[in-house]
């Protein structure tokens, strides 16, 4: 099978190697709700065995441990595998293994895991349709997958305006753009399609706090690929002036003292 065609820095393993500390700093308790409303949705027992697709630093990873035999956690990125291995070791989490991997070919047998989980991956797969059939290829019969997306732009305040702020200090750069699930049927005929049974969407929203614009800009230009791929772009010098641009046009657009910032997600559960 010829391997799909990557479209933009989103897609590469290191760009998201370049925010995993950020990222893991930053972001994973923001993070934390959302993958406990997933971990909510899907039967798990003590003996099962866990897989998490697109990991990341590990956020659900470790909060399903506890409640499961053991975890597997890959990603493509070998910093954000770092990051779940650096944990792990630290807080001596035993059950959690991770690896480097592609979402679009697992290196698992058929039928080998009792449940498995993508969190905000989906939307960076070249070929999403191959990577659902692969969560569905390692699942057991009867166990369940859960894909994790974000709502439409408008409905995602935390980073609709960072793409605003974006757009108008440096309307030269491309506009992100999201490349998966938009509305919950559409989650749930995909999914479906790929042979999954009892499919059910739900949305679910959480916020993170920022406590100013230069909060803000932070968190954003450590651990928002876009941005650090900007960075990267652009250098050190041109970055530092491009930053300016950007913290005036956040600061237009968010009080002084801060604000809660929302997004929403949609949450889509099937049965192999």
């Amino acid at each position: 099978m010829a391997e799909p065609a990557v479209s933009g820095p989103m897609q590469l393993p290191a760009t998201w190697s370049a925010t995993a500390v950020g990222y893991a700093e930053e972001i994973v308790p923001f993070m934390v709700p959302y993958a406990e409303k997933a971990l909510s949705m899907v039967a798990l027992g003590q003996q099962n065995h866990i897989l998490d697709v697109a990991t990341g630093p590990g956020t659900l990873a470790f909060l399903v441990a506890p409640r499961v035999s053991r975890v597997i956690a890959i990603d493509f990125a070998p910093g954000m595998v770092d990051q779940v291995g650096a944990r792990a070791a630290r807080d001596g989490v035993s059950n959690v293994e991770s690896a480097v991997m592609d979402a679009q070919a697992l290196s698992f047998p058929d039928a080998f895991f009792h449940a498995a989980f993508c969190m905000f991956g989906l939307m960076f797969f070249p070929d999403r349709a191959r990577a659902i059939g692969e969560l569905r290829r390692v699942l057991r019969p009867g166990g369940q997958a859960l894909i994790a997306t974000w709502g439409p732009i408008e409905r995602r305040p935390l980073m609709k305006l960072g793409f605003e702020a974006m757009a108008e200090a440096l309307p030269q750069v491309p506009a992100p753009r999201k490349g998966d699930w938009q509305h919950p049927d559409e989650c749930v005929r995909e999914m479906t399609e790929a042979g999954f049974k009892q499919v059910t969407a739900q949305l679910f929203t959480a916020s993170i706090r920022a406590d100013s614009p230069e909060h803000y800009l932070r968190i954003m230009a450590r651990s928002g690929a876009p941005f650090v791929a900007l960075q990267k772009k652009l250098g050190d010098e041109a970055w530092a002036e491009a930053e300016a641009r950007l913290l005036d046009a956040v600061g237009r657009r968010m009080p002084a003292g801060g604000a809660d910032l929302p997004a929403e997600a949609i949450l889509t559960v099937g049965t192999r």
